[in-house]
């Protein structure tokens, strides 16, 4: 829906460690959509959970224009709400669709908890964001 409104589309890929899941250039690491850049779409590459920390996210929204965000993507409880605090402290009106970011169930831990459902992590994740 942002592409055919003409929204500016941010695509942000995790540059993990060495050896893990998201290690650059390795099978799975590439962003699953195509960007289409000749329409306004950027990718930023970031090392930690938040999109604005030591990237130039900011500085492309700024000069964007951009106010408001729906911030998308994985994994609910750690970059999405990271990323969604910090643009909700820097004056951005921030929305996360419930059906656009995702996380995993979190695993039982014996004696302690049962399992904790991946979509009851997403909407715990998002709760504090709201208003």
């Amino acid at each position: 829906r942002a592409r055919e409104a003409g929204a500016l589309v941010v695509h942000v890929q995790n540059d993990g460690p060495a050896g893990g899941d998201d290690e650059p250039h390795t099978p799975g690491w590439e962003l699953h959509h195509p960007v289409d850049t000749g329409r306004g779409e950027v990718v930023i590459r970031k090392t930690h959970d938040d999109a604005f920390q030591e990237t130039s996210l900011e500085s492309v929204l700024t000069t964007s224009g951009v106010r408001s965000l729906a911030v998308c993507g994985l994994m609910s409880e750690m970059c999405v709400q990271a990323t969604a605090r910090t643009a909700v402290e820097l004056g951005y009106r921030v929305v996360l669709p419930y059906d656009a970011h995702a996380t995993y169930d979190i695993p039982a831990e014996p004696g302690i908890s049962a399992v904790v459902p991946a979509a009851v992590v997403s909407r715990v994740a998002a709760w504090p964001l709201s208003r």
